[in-house]
């Protein structure tokens, strides 16, 4: 019943992305935000860290995957797409494309309660 998960325990990731860490330490966050306006009923408080942390943690979990198979790992002509693709943007059109995950406020809406 009262029981929990965070971190890679609660969603593992490949390393692609470079989130393991930063979603535990995201989760950490959340949680105690979600504790902070539940103090008295901690059921509410877990359920709520589960419905701000799930789509987050698994765009990143989908992200990762998609990543290693077709960034870091194809081959033929995925590579050749892969290839296009990339020549095809700046640098800042690269950065502009992660903004949701590396960008300053990315992740505080998912997990600070307001």
């Amino acid at each position: 019943g009262r029981v929990t998960l965070l971190g890679d325990a609660a969603h593992p990731v490949l390393q692609y992305l470079a989130q393991g860490a930063c979603m535990a330490m995201e989760d950490a966050v959340c949680l105690a935000s979600c504790f902070d306006h539940h103090r008295d009923d901690v059921e509410s408080a877990l359920n709520k860290y589960q419905d701000r942390r799930i789509v987050r943690t698994t765009r990143i979990q989908v992200g990762s995957r998609l990543i290693g198979e077709y960034v870091y790992h194809p081959e033929g002509a995925i590579a050749a797409v892969r290839n296009q693709s990339m020549s095809n943007l700046s640098p800042e059109q690269w950065c502009d494309r992660l903004e949701w995950l590396y960008g300053k406020h990315a992740f505080m809406n998912d997990i600070i309660m307001k």
